[in-house]
């Protein structure tokens, strides 16, 4: 085999690798992209959300979707999706805590130094925050925050 030969064998390998991994990629973040969309297009329906800024995937007794943002009459609302049942939840924020309050909150109770995520959902039929963070010595927690009043209804801490 000459020394051509070898070249193009390289950089068609390479090239497999690349586009290999691009399209592993593309699939396997095909269904959350498939989600947040239909998510989306529920918050546009029965929320009158037309300017989201917020998504999030709750996993906890259930799977909810949820999705935030502005209604065109510049009111901030959330829209909480059952992920099985497509039942939507809509909840005006009013005096709740926003999420920067929640999510200082939390990392001020637990000495957090990264917030992993925060995501909207039902605990106990009540609209609840996951939030999940890395404290100062590398172990995970999740502390579920009440949506309303912002106090910590459950944590696990030290996993």
């Amino acid at each position: 085999m000459n020394r051509s030969t070898k070249i193009l064998l390289a950089i068609s390998l390479v090239a497999l690798v690349i586009v290999s991994a691009l399209t592993f990629v593309n699939i396997s973040s095909s269904p959350n992209t498939s989600a947040r969309s239909q998510a989306d297009e529920i918050a546009k329906e029965k929320a009158g959300i037309v300017k989201d800024d917020y998504f999030g995937n709750y996993t906890r007794e259930k799977q909810y979707y949820s999705v935030g943002g502005l209604t065109k009459n510049n009111k901030y609302r959330y829209v909480i999706i059952n992920a099985k049942s497509g039942k939507a939840k809509t909840i005006d924020l009013n005096n709740a805590p926003v999420r920067k309050d929640v999510v200082k909150g939390v990392a001020d109770r637990y000495d957090a130094v990264k917030i992993l995520h925060i995501n909207l959902g039902m605990y106990k039929g009540k609209p609840t925050w996951e939030v999940a963070f890395k404290n100062k010595a590398g172990n995970i927690g999740y502390n579920l925050v009440d949506f309303r009043s912002g106090k910590s209804v459950q944590i696990i801490n030290n996993i």
